[in-house]
């Protein structure tokens, strides 16, 4: 069976990669061919040569059968995504409200379950969206049925090394697009259970007498919502390793298996008791599958919920089976079921985190020598911390080396809690708060703690940017043997190659290759990362908005850990806009940086160390060329253009990046003292059509020119006639919007570009 399922895991897997998706046509053919072969390896007899293959002819013939599945599933989630080409302007929609919808001053935002809707005359084939209402006065309640004038958008990720698949994480989620309220046409209140229920505990919960961190942590243990919850606190967990337990996944559901098991194994002893016999053996098993369903049902029914329950169901299930199936092939079906359902989950680190953990905990019943509840407590603490290593530093390139001792405490403390919750939650309803303010004190002293011990543990945090494939291979495997029973010899062995992960070895820089320039997918912002083999050199930061996101810690942060940058050489801020400057607090909290240019002088006198960028300041470094081409500060009073401008250069390749210059300052800019016969123009302003004169195209001679701008942004940028001077200048295009974070190699042969979405494409991108 493993053999069989590993190869229908490989053809999910191999399908979730794949850059274009087969045709329908191509795939149905392929899949009645797959039928004909299955047919045929089955009526080979032990006689004939075939024979002692048959198994792998099986194995191949499933896999190519998974991957069709898969690849069919695939168009089946694309034809339901919203087409910005086809549906251009307001679209009217019929629905209701799903979820707990997250409020702000004179904002509301909600997913919208569609039941019928048309753009422009045609038929809307959308089955969920999330929308944003501002500045009204309704309440939106979950539940609520709307008619709605809506202006909607296609959901776009940030096509960058390292950042967050916005794409996947909405398609696994059944959302077809985003947009936002232009009219509400009628509205209706309707009735819920499980919408009224959550909408229900969520007042109660703001109404305790407790503090707003206790009721923050209350909201995401049960309700599924961790909106509320500060970056802070989130580094706190991470230092810690505790993440997961204010994440509701499969430790919550297995808590709530294991209560709902125990209370049903007790009524059913009762009942035995009082003489009742009849149809109550599987009490304890329907019991811990409905009180774990109904919380799942609280909680928001996530993905990762739906996935740990459907997984305790299989694992519970194949205790009624007459054949009883043993711990490793019910854990096989889980994972079978669960990527037959939903193929693309197999993209997610939450899956493959919470198998292997169960995995772990299976393999550890194999070799289990503890006597003590204590000691197996810690040995299985141990036993998974080991087992998820590997792949918590492949996902998140981190992991706490604190986390086995401080979740042996944690666990327990959030089991208990779980367990008394619902008796406080029943005694609240009736009037008595006297337990929920306990339970909110417990919480304010797991904080308390979770500070402590982030404060002071700070370096039990080990991250780990930049790693290899092949070392990760390496570590994960030594992994896997220290938990098997093999020698102390190989396990020593194993031990010396996680020094790989204390020690890893320095990135090799391509040779012929002077500088790497990347163009970061930003956005409507700018952000510009530079590498020559011993220097970093960051230029701008992207922008940060008041819900918190900043496109720093979104995209630049996650791009600059991928590639091992924990240090720069350089950071330069070109000027205060916010979509250049919102990051800069972020970096200097988060990096090691040698040197601060500023293209404002009141920042730069307010930072220490900070210095304004130069005018005419030419250094090298690497056998790269650098020169600040700006005028003398002062010479503008407009924000834009006091920009920093820098152009580089080595080899045949030169680049100027020129921030938010206008054609006032282009017409200002210093004399270029750098040559090469490839330039590359960052262009100005976004495309902005008050940058990019064509006199200043024709004087500089770019043969290639990056915009970086947002998808469908509100400006327009890059503007139709600067696309048109860019043509007449012969300068080929490359836009982020388009292409993702663009990568610039200075080599021998000139300036070589090449985008993240062509070299990492995904299907549903």
């Amino acid at each position: 069976m493993p053999i069989y399922s590993l190869c229908y895991l490989l053809g999910v897997m191999v399908s979730a990669f794949m850059p274009t998706l087969f045709s329908v046509l191509h795939l149905l053919l392929l899949a009645l061919l797959l039928a004909l072969l299955t047919l045929l390896v089955l009526r080979i007899d032990h006689a004939h040569r075939l024979s002692k293959h048959k198994q792998y002819l099986k194995g191949m013939l499933i896999g190519m059968m998974a991957f069709c599945l898969s690849s069919l599933h695939g168009h089946w989630l694309l034809d339901q995504q919203f087409d910005d080409q086809r549906y251009a302007r307001d679209c009217q929609i019929k629905g209701v409200v799903v979820g707990l919808p997250s409020t702000d001053e004179n904002y509301s935002r909600f997913e919208f379950k569609i039941i019928a809707g048309s753009c422009e005359q045609q038929p809307l084939l959308l089955s969920k969206v999330v929308l944003s209402l501002y500045n009204s006065d309704l309440a939106v309640r979950s539940g609520d049925r709307l008619e709605l004038v809506v202006r909607l958008k296609a959901i776009r990720s940030q096509y960058s090394e390292g950042a967050f698949d916005r794409q996947l994480n909405a398609i696994n989620k059944g959302i077809n697009a985003t947009g936002y309220v232009r009219e509400i046409l009628h509205i209706e209140s309707q009735y819920s259970l499980f919408s009224s229920i959550r909408y229900q505990v969520r007042e109660w919960i703001s109404a305790f007498n407790i503090s707003e961190q206790a009721k923050i942590s209350l909201y995401a243990l049960v309700l599924g919502d961790k909106s509320a919850i500060t970056d802070d606190q989130w580094q706190q967990l991470r230092i810690t390793g505790t993440v997961h337990l204010l994440v509701v996944s499969g430790l919550h559901i297995g808590i709530m298996v294991a209560i709902g098991w125990w209370l049903c194994f007790g009524l059913r002893a009762l009942l035995q008791l009082c003489g009742i016999a009849k149809g109550i053996v599987y009490l304890p098993e329907v019991g811990a599958l409905s009180l774990s369903l109904a919380y799942v049902l609280i909680a928001g029914a996530s993905l990762s919920t739906q996935r740990a329950w459907l997984m305790a169901l299989v694992l519970i299930a194949g205790q009624w089976l007459s054949m009883r199936p043993n711990l490793w092939q019910r854990w096989w079906w889980a994972l079978l079921i669960i990527i037959t359902w939903q193929p693309l989950s197999v993209m997610q680190p939450g899956l493959w985190l919470s198998f292997l953990a169960v995995a772990s905990l299976i393999s550890l019943q194999g070799y289990r020598t503890s006597r003590g509840r204590a000691e197996l407590l810690i040995k299985s603490q141990l036993w998974v911390w080991l087992a998820l290593m590997p792949l918590l530093l492949l996902f998140f390139a981190q992991v706490s080396l604190l986390s086995p001792l401080v979740n042996i405490f944690a666990i327990s403390f959030i089991s208990l809690l779980l367990l008394v919750l619902p008796l406080g939650l029943l005694l609240q309803f009736l009037g008595a708060q006297w337990l929920l303010q306990w339970i909110g004190l417990a919480l304010d002293y797991f904080w308390i703690a979770q500070q402590f011990l982030a404060q002071h543990t700070q370096f039990m945090l080990l991250k780990l940017e930049g790693i290899s494939a092949p070392i990760m291979l390496l570590i994960a495997i030594s992994s896997l043997m220290l938990l098997l029973p093999f020698g102390r010899k190989i396990k020593a062995l194993c031990v010396v190659c996680w020094l790989l992960i204390v020690y890893p070895p320095r990135p090799i820089f391509p040779e012929n290759v002077a500088f790497k320039l990347t163009l970061i997918d930003v956005g409507q912002g700018l952000s510009v990362l530079v590498q020559t083999p011993s220097k970093n050199i960051l230029f701008d930061t992207g922008a940060a908005f008041n819900s918190g996101f900043s496109y720093y810690n979104g995209v630049v942060k996650p791009l600059l850990d991928s590639k091992g940058v924990a240090h720069l050489d350089l950071l330069v801020v070109s000027h205060a806009d916010n979509d250049h400057s919102g990051g800069l607090n972020d970096a200097i909290k988060h990096l090691s940086i040698a040197q601060l240019d500023l293209g404002m002088v009141h920042a730069a006198s307010s930072i220490a160390s900070a210095q304004v960028c130069r005018s005419g300041k030419q250094w090298v470094w690497d056998d790269v060329s650098f020169h600040y081409r700006q005028p003398a500060q002062g010479t503008f009073k407009k924000s834009n253009n006091q920009s920093c401008v820098l152009e580089l250069a080595a080899l045949q390749c030169k680049v100027l990046i020129t921030a938010d210059a206008e054609i006032a300052l282009e017409r200002e800019l210093l004399t270029s003292v750098l040559k090469a016969a490839d330039r590359v123009l960052v262009v100005g302003h976004h495309g902005s059509n008050t940058s990019s004169s064509a006199q200043f195209l024709a004087k500089e001679q770019f043969t290639k020119a990056m915009v970086s701008s947002g998808y469908r942004n509100r400006y327009g940028h890059p503007h139709p006639k600067v696309l048109e001077r860019l043509k007449n200048a012969n300068a080929a295009l490359y836009r982020t919007d388009q292409l993702g974070s663009i990568e610039v190699l200075a080599t021998t042969e000139g300036c070589v570009l090449s985008s993240h979405r062509e070299r990492f494409r995904r299907y549903w991108w």
